[in-house]
């Protein structure tokens, strides 16, 4: 099994680097954003990798870190996440990012990921808290819940009364405004 390839940057591109690694120059799939965080072409590179063969055609993903590796190992085993999708992921989250939403079941930061919507998403975060042994944090811990929270006392409602109300609304699902929309039709005289 390959863990890490150590050879000359031959080309990069988003997406995809090619390494001369002795007489061989091999294609390995990166997260897009890891590019950036290359040598110039020509230089030396050194990067943890996974070979993975699906339906026979195998394939390399290389990743910045032994951590990220160790996380797409992880998430490329999941049920309808794959490789590609994986690498999705990691270039929106780095590892310890990644356990931090799924702990807040921030949903929609993960929605942001190209292939996951609110419903894949919420699998991603009862899976992966599973596996990571990841307890579940409160709503309150959830940024945009704490954001909207502060914005309702700002408009002079009782803390205790706006926590309440949120609470009640929240699904995991809204973005700041929809949540703030929803709190204050609570408050509205019908």
């Amino acid at each position: 099994m390959l863990a890490e390839i150590r050879g000359r940057l031959k080309h990069k591109i988003p997406g995809k680097v090619w390494i001369e690694a002795g007489p061989f120059t091999l294609e390995v799939s990166v997260p897009f954003t890891l590019v950036e965080e290359l040598p110039p072409v020509g230089e030396e590179v050194r990067l943890p990798v996974c070979l993975w063969v699906q339906e026979g055609v195998p394939e390399l993903y290389g990743f910045p870190d032994q951590a990220s590796r160790e996380t797409f190992l992880l998430l490329a085993s999941l049920s309808g996440v794959g490789p590609r999708l994986a690498l999705n992921i990691l270039a929106f989250f780095r590892p310890e990012a990644l356990e931090e939403a799924v702990a807040a079941e921030d949903l929609e930061a993960l929605s942001r990921v190209p292939g996951i919507g609110p419903r894949r998403a919420e699998r991603l975060c009862v899976e992966l808290r599973g596996k990571l042994g990841l307890k579940r944090r409160p709503r309150a811990e959830v940024p945009h819940f704490r954001e909207a929270l502060e914005a309702l006392k700002n408009l002079g409602f009782p803390a205790t009364e706006a926590e309440e109300v949120l609470h009640r609304v929240y699904t995991g699902q809204e973005d700041l405004q929809e949540l703030l929309r929803k709190a204050l039709r609570e408050f509205s005289p019908p």
